[in-house]
């Protein structure tokens, strides 16, 4: 069912981007690419690894104080990163489009996180793409500049994910529709 429910989300996205009249071409002036294609693709990366647990609780006392949130012990923590990137299909959506896949993803992740002893995040940079929309979320906290430089170093997808688990493994993810490589990792 969850699958099911992931794919639905995909096509949606997919589909908005590519029937919506007022959407962009694949190159915009200022060369961002809204397409689906071999370049986006190409753009897409992931990476593992795992830390020792002095580290592992380090960079989880960081983040609760750049979140000003408490991370309860034994759960794994999901950041959802916004940010401006050179591929980005959803930046050829309208505020009104934009806004329901943000509301899809923000469902998605609290779903995923809940089903799997997570908790999420959502966090932007400030020429995040859709500003105005994203700053209507109370889910979205505005990046100090800190997961910008220190996590999410890469910076050619406009979404990415990062998952660190209470064992220290960590999963980061660059690129859009990437709620299946989450829910995976997490059932690991």
């Amino acid at each position: 069912m969850n699958k099911i429910l992931i794919s639905i989300f995909f096509i949606a996205v997919v589909f908005m981007t590519t029937s919506c009249g007022n959407i962009k071409s694949t190159k915009t002036e200022s060369n961002i690419n809204t397409k689906f294609n071999t370049e986006y693709k190409k753009s897409r990366k992931t990476f593992y690894g795992e830390l020792s647990e002095k580290e592992s609780n380090e960079i989880r006392k960081i983040i609760e104080n750049e979140l000003n949130s408490k991370v309860p012990e034994g759960k794994s923590i999901l950041i959802n990163f916004s940010q401006k990137g050179s591929n980005c299909i959803s930046t050829g959506l309208n505020n009104k489009d934009a806004a329901t896949v943000i509301n899809n993803g923000i469902q998605i992740s609290s779903r995923i996180s809940m089903n799997n002893n997570t908790i999420d995040f959502f966090v932007y940079t400030a020429d995040v793409f859709h500003k105005d929309v994203h700053q209507t979320k109370a889910n979205f906290k505005l990046d100090s500049g800190f997961f910008y430089n220190n996590i999410f170093t890469l910076h050619e997808n406009c979404e990415a994910f990062f998952i660190l688990k209470p064992n220290g493994q960590f999963m980061k993810f660059y690129g859009e529709d990437y709620f299946s490589e989450v829910e995976n990792f997490l059932q690991k």
